[in-house]
């Protein structure tokens, strides 16, 4: 039975860029320009250094650049740095239904492909990543159990693989062997998530890894399993189980999945944005700071309370207090909102900022849905006796609570400013507005190596 696996390769072989709506299309350029953002401001995470070393000693000098710093190495080294680089701040777009962050590895994986081979025009690239994206989102979507593998790692490599055989034109029996290829080295677990592990990151630049791996060895007739959706090992009896994909797959080619991607405002797991603009709310509203908070308590969804619930300790490092809502909800009261500089060493070590994250408790709300984010409710008890309460029904950045233009614009500038090499306003400028037309790029190397601090219109042949 190949039943996903053929309606995938239709979706691949039929769609081109004119299937897609102008709607759809201004919606990817938003993804992808948020998607560069975060890989500029993670080239200054305290990791990421290290790891382009790593990738530059194991894979040398070459054309891909690495966004954020004016390194160039070759093509898989430069897409895992990158994918790191997206993920590692917990601050990239993903798809909420499906929890799956996909764009962390398709676009580090087609820049890749496409600063390689060059030639590939922004719509080339805007149709391989709308295909990517609903592979991706298919395999999260069709989940009917919590995720023990890591969804954005697993599918989102999934996704990647079918972006990158609509770049290649392979036809139907070579990209059947190179999904088999790529499945064939699918990893990444929650474990990584529940130690708040810096493996979290790794595990996407893993999958940029393999899908580029598996596509030169496609592309050099090197043959894999070909039934790695529906068949006894295959991706619904391993990664899966019990996975249902078919109420999905009347949505391919219908439903563009990009289209329903959500933004993170805040460089922090998504789990924790519903309390996060609740106590923003409420502090505006009743004009309360720190020093006047006895308790709070935060009533999430389980699955928020999973990934989210855990309390300070000694020695946090970024990864951990991204993810711990008690030390977020303290560093909203101090700082009024949550920034690159919040999981900074001085503010972990803040012993102001601990004591009050132990007064932030966290509660499990007992919804049912085992991926729901939302609703999250927020309830302050003041030191003079007065209650406040904020409920979240819809977390900023969802398409039904979007950011405005002017909120991706600024975080955009900003994620440009704060790089391991700040760009230049102008460039940055150029960049964003650039991104904002992808469609018109005749190739889209322009825009990666305006990311990297290299502006090719000004260089003298």
């Amino acid at each position: 039975m190949t039943l996903v696996r053929d309606a995938i390769l239709d979706h691949i072989e039929s769609t081109n860029f004119d299937s897609l709506p102008l709607d759809v299309v201004a919606a990817t350029n938003v993804v992808v320009a948020d998607t560069i953002a975060c890989g500029l401001a993670g080239s200054a995470e305290s990791k990421a250094k290290i790891f382009r070393d790593i990738q530059l000693s194991h894979f040398g000098y070459g054309g891909v650049p690495v966004w954020g710093t004016d390194q160039l190495i070759s093509p898989i080294g430069a897409g895992m740095a990158n994918g790191y680089q997206v993920h590692c701040l917990e601050y990239a777009c993903f798809h909420e239904a499906a929890t799956v962050h996909s764009m962390s590895v398709i676009l580090p994986t087609v820049m890749a492909h496409a600063d390689r081979f060059g030639r590939v025009t922004g719509k080339d690239i805007i149709t391989a990543i709308n295909i990517g994206n609903d592979v991706a989102a298919l395999l999260g979507l069709a989940a009917t159990q919590g995720a023990r593998f890591f969804r954005p790692g697993v599918c989102g490599a999934m996704g990647a693989g079918a972006a990158l055989a609509k770049l290649a034109g392979f036809d139907r029996p070579t990209t059947s062997e190179f999904f088999g290829l790529l499945y064939s080295q699918l990893s990444g677990t929650m474990q990584a998530h529940t130690e708040a592990s810096m493996a979290l990151g790794l595990q996407i630049a893993f999958s940029v890894r393999n899908a580029l791996t598996a596509l030169d060895m496609a592309r050099m007739y090197l043959t894999g399993p070909t039934d790695v959706f529906d068949g006894p090992y295959g991706y619904f009896k391993l990664f899966e189980v019990d996975g249902d994909a078919t109420p999905h797959l009347d949505a391919l080619g219908n439903v563009w999945r990009t289209a329903e991607i959500s933004f993170k405002p805040f460089p922090s797991g998504r789990a924790s944005h519903g309390a996060i603009d609740a106590l923003q709310r409420l502090m505006q509203g009743h004009s309360f700071g720190a020093a006047d908070v006895d308790n709070v308590t935060l009533s999430v969804p389980p699955f928020v309370h999973r990934l989210g619930g855990r309390q300070v300790k000694d020695r946090m490092d970024g990864p951990y207090a991204r993810l711990c809502l008690p030390y977020l909800a303290a560093s909203v009261l101090i700082d009024g909102t949550i920034n690159v500089a919040s999981s900074s060493l001085d503010n972990l070590s803040d012993p102001d900022r601990l004591a009050l994250a132990a007064k932030v408790s966290v509660e499990d709300d007992g919804n049912p849905d085992v991926n729901a984010l939302a609703p999250q409710k927020v309830s302050v008890k003041l030191s003079d006796g007065r209650t406040f309460e904020e409920n979240i029904a819809c977390l900023l950045g969802h398409p039904d609570n979007p950011m405005s233009e002017a909120q991706h614009r600024a975080k955009f500038m900003d994620s440009a400013a704060s790089a391991a090499q700040p760009l230049p306003v102008d460039m940055a400028d150029k960049l964003y507005s650039r991104l904002m037309a992808l469609q018109d790029e005749a190739d889209v190397t322009i825009v990666s190596n305006l990311a990297a601090g290299f502006d090719m219109e000004k260089v003298q042949v």
